[in-house]
């Protein structure tokens, strides 16, 4: 299939499954010119749909596993490489690397994902040498001084739930001087440890899961209500949490613990507003969201199913539900719009799409709602405590920023 093809479904399965894709620095993207992209690695393979929406000219060194079904290849191209873990024929790695130095020397874009595998855990996984070869590769042959090596970092505000939001964070270009004299073996490894302290800057690096789902919690905290990104809040949080957010959340944390409690995105939320006009906008928006998922309700269950049964991990979660909920969605759209044209003619068929759009769009919205009305008539007595540790965060972080 063309390239055209893949970009076109990715762009797609993005915009359908995720609520907002946010860029940081987007000025850093290069507009032309040999490009490596070397790109942290989260989420299984749903990072290259949401990196390739960024950098849609890129081509992506792949595992060879993800193209060993028809399902794979329908959703999966690039350049393949076998892994450690993979079964396949590693000598073949070697033909794949020179496919990606003709590209970089044809001037392309290359995406790397230097860990080979992906984590939803609390720091990155070990880093390959092979993106620096690769660049060491296209600095031996007279191309180095043309080539840019650019880090990118992607967060999920919930890497495994539908219609969450991500944001991407472009570092700034990672220097190849210096290398000019330099044996073959030396400056791979000076590359790489470029490449790996680049990485660790744009990345979220910490000492232990429970500490990271602390950071992120209180970082979805600090964009309720506000322009601030969450990513950004993030890598405030990781040089550490200021200490009257400790104080606050020391003393906060037993009662959220003991309360049956609804969460969005593992935050508890109450209405820092009358609840009266949280509960008019849910009743205003949710009879049209429900509506629109009703009538594209099996798609959604198929996907659903898929991730409740093949996901081994919290990180192929949304993969699952992509590579399957999506083909159904593709095949169910265009037998609702027969079958709303044979009932009731153009008029049905707009109305369908309409509550379909409608449905996505506010999905996100709505499950936000209900949470923060049904903790706030249920749970009044916190919301006072709710709000004002919501304070003590904003205030803290634009103090110590």
């Amino acid at each position: 299939m063309p390239g055209s093809w893949y970009r076109l479904l990715h762009q797609f399965c993005t915009e359908l499954y995720f609520s907002r894709v946010t860029v940081l620095n987007r000025g850093a993207l290069p507009d032309s010119g040999p490009t490596l992209y070397v790109g942290l690695h989260c989420n299984g393979a749903i990072d290259g749909l949401v990196y390739r929406h960024v950098v849609p000219r890129a081509e992506f060194m792949i595992s060879t596993q993800l193209r060993r079904n028809l399902l794979g290849k329908l959703f999966f191209d690039g350049i393949e490489v076998v892994r450690s873990k993979d079964a396949g024929n590693p000598r073949a790695n070697a033909a794949a690397l020179e496919q990606c130095c003709a590209l970089l020397e044809r001037g392309g874009e290359l995406f790397v994902f230097p860990e080979g595998t992906s984590t939803l855990g609390p720091r990155h996984l070990p880093f390959k040498t092979g993106a620096a070869r690769i660049a060491w590769n296209c600095v031996q042959r007279g191309r180095g001084p043309r080539l840019r090596i650019v880090p990118m970092g992607v967060r999920y505000e919930c890497a495994w739930a539908f219609r969450s939001r991500v944001e991407v964070l472009v570092g700034d270009d990672i220097s190849i001087a210096g290398l000019d004299g330099m044996e073959s073996q030396a400056a791979i490894s000076e590359l790489h440890a470029r490449i790996t302290r680049a990485l660790e800057h744009v990345g979220i690096n910490v000492e232990s899961d429970a500490m990271l789902r602390q950071l992120q919690q209180l970082a979805y905290i600090a964009t309720l209500g506000t322009p601030r990104s969450y990513y950004r809040t993030l890598k405030r949080l990781e040089r550490g949490v200021p200490d009257p957010i400790l104080r606050a959340w020391a003393q906060l944390a037993p009662r959220l613990t003991t309360s049956r409690l609804l969460r969005h995105q593992d935050v508890t939320l109450f209405p820092d507003g009358p609840i009266i006009l949280y509960t008019f906008a849910f009743l205003l928006l949710a009879p049209w969201v429900a509506l629109g998922l009703w009538i594209n309700l099996p798609p959604l269950l198929a996907g659903w199913f898929a991730s409740r049964r093949l996901a081994d991990g919290r990180n192929v979660v949304s993969l699952w539900k992509i590579l399957v909920g999506i083909p159904c969605f593709i095949l169910w759209v265009p037998m609702m719009q027969a079958l709303c044209f044979r009932l009731g003619g153009l008029w049905a068929c707009g109305l369908y799409t309409a509550l379909t759009v409608v449905a996505l769009a506010g999905y996100y919205r709505m499950k936000k709602l209900a949470v923060t009305i049904i903790n706030g008539l249920l749970h009044p007595g916190l919301r006072r405590e709710v709000l004002r540790f919501r304070r003590t965060v904003l205030e803290a972080l634009e103090t110590s920023t």
